[in-house]
């Protein structure tokens, strides 16, 4: 059990840096695998929980986590970047050092705040997906690059579901993946559509 432990416990901080690592980044190329290592370490987190729980709804969560987000959406995006040689290397519009800096105040705003919600939950594991969940709204809000908006969505994707493992660990959470993934694919094909014709665009092109 300790051992079952600290392992979810590892793979948790783990998934919480990378999102550190990804509001971090500038490089669109560079995001897409930080993203898809998170997605493929929480899929495994998933799994573990679902394992010892004797869920196989959760399993097969971790299972869908895996495949969509840890291979399908990440090597779809990269085949895009590839593609549009323009996005390789390219630099957001965002400055790593102070969206890293929102990112941590925001953080430990959170921390301070996580007792609140502690006193209705009673437990300390939704700590780091609730992190998680705030961080994953600064990734969409300090980029304006459409690549990066998707991978903003992803990450907030993996928070709720991961804070859904801890808090409710019931078949719906399945349900609620599929949904997600659902919408994620419909959003990254609005994204390729529109590319397919205009190019490599921006958020405001998207919408204007």
């Amino acid at each position: 059990m300790i051992a079952y432990t600290a392992t979810v416990d590892f793979l948790g901080v783990l998934v919480l840096l990378l999102a550190f690592v990804i509001i971090a980044e500038n490089y669109t190329h560079s995001l897409v695998r930080h993203l898809q290592w998170q997605s493929l370490i929480l899929s495994l987190l998933i799994s573990i929980i679902g394992y010892f729980a004797g869920m196989w709804e959760l399993i097969a969560l971790g299972i869908l986590t895996l495949v969509f987000r840890g291979l399908i959406l990440p090597e779809i995006l990269l085949k895009d970047i590839k593609k549009e040689g323009v996005w390789e290397h390219r630099e957001f519009g965002a400055k790593a050092k102070s969206t890293l800096t929102a990112g941590i105040i925001s953080s430990l705003i959170a921390i301070l705040f996580y007792p609140v919600i502690y006193r209705d939950t009673g437990t300390w594991d939704a700590m780091i997906p609730f992190v998680l969940l705030i961080l994953g709204v600064i990734t969409m809000i300090s980029r304006k690059n459409a690549i990066a908006q998707i991978s903003g969505y992803v990450v907030e994707e993996n928070a709720l579901l991961y804070l859904g493992v801890v808090l409710f660990p019931m078949g719906f959470l399945l349900e609620v993946g599929v949904v997600l993934d659902i919408i994620g694919a419909v959003f990254l094909a609005v994204l390729l559509g529109a590319e397919k014709e205009y190019g490599p665009m921006e958020v405001e092109e998207l919408s204007g």
